[in-house]
């Protein structure tokens, strides 16, 4: 059901890596890291409360419900609590296997080489490098108030932005205000760091535009 998700995940990070821009790395972000490291241990031991620790559920379920076209009445049932325990499962552990194919390597075996921090609109990034093949990729991880979370929209949402902003448009059209806010912002800072990443990436920054301009305010 999710295996679609992992090709558009190789897609996202092989842009990101051959931006060909260089990368400004800082030394003292242990907690970026040690968050992808945590993402990737817990998806190699199938560990599902560690998996909602380190990532964030209704940004989790924005990814999937984009990949899978989830109806609105589906998303609204999910923004505050995420994903049903038996899907989230099934989620992660469809991806953790394809996961494994892309990057040749076991999951315990992915090497976590560095990290550049970045902000968006005041929301504070992170880039956080792996090596996949001799070549580093990235995971975009985010600061909450409880610590950093792998941001699941940021990192795969460059080559699902048509998706996203078709969920999201109908959500705003169709959902209720709690649910058309809380997917909107999502999109609206998650892309938006998938963007600074790939600035050149013009098909991103159209359904980024898009989602902007629908008629709900985000600044509250």
């Amino acid at each position: 059901m999710f295996r679609h998700l992992v090709l558009l995940l190789a897609t996202a990070l092989v842009a990101a890596a051959c931006s060909g821009e260089e990368p400004v790395v800082t030394t003292d972000l242990a907690s970026p890291e040690q968050v992808v490291a945590e993402w990737f241990a817990a998806l190699a031991e199938g560990d599902l409360p560690e998996l909602d620790a380190v990532t964030d559920p209704a940004n989790v379920a924005l990814a999937a419900g984009a990949e899978n076209a989830f109806s609105v009445d589906q998303m609204k049932a999910v923004v505050e609590t995420g994903l049903p325990a038996a899907t989230r499962r099934s989620y992660w552990n469809s991806f953790g296997d394809s996961f494994v194919e892309f990057l040749g390597a076991e999951l315990d075996e992915i090497v976590v080489s560095g990290t550049e921090e970045f902000s968006v609109d005041d929301v504070d990034f992170a880039a956080v490098f792996v090596m996949r093949q001799g070549q580093d990729s990235e995971i975009i991880v985010r600061r909450t108030d409880t610590g950093w979370v792998v941001d699941m929209v940021a990192t795969v949402g460059p080559a699902l932005a048509v998706q996203i902003r078709r969920l999201v448009d109908s959500i705003v059209r169709h959902g209720d205000d709690a649910a058309a806010f809380a997917y909107a912002t999502i999109a609206v800072q998650s892309l938006g760091a998938g963007l600074a990443r790939q600035p050149a990436n013009r098909a991103l920054e159209l359904e980024l535009e898009a989602i902007e301009d629908l008629p709900i305010d985000l600044s509250r």
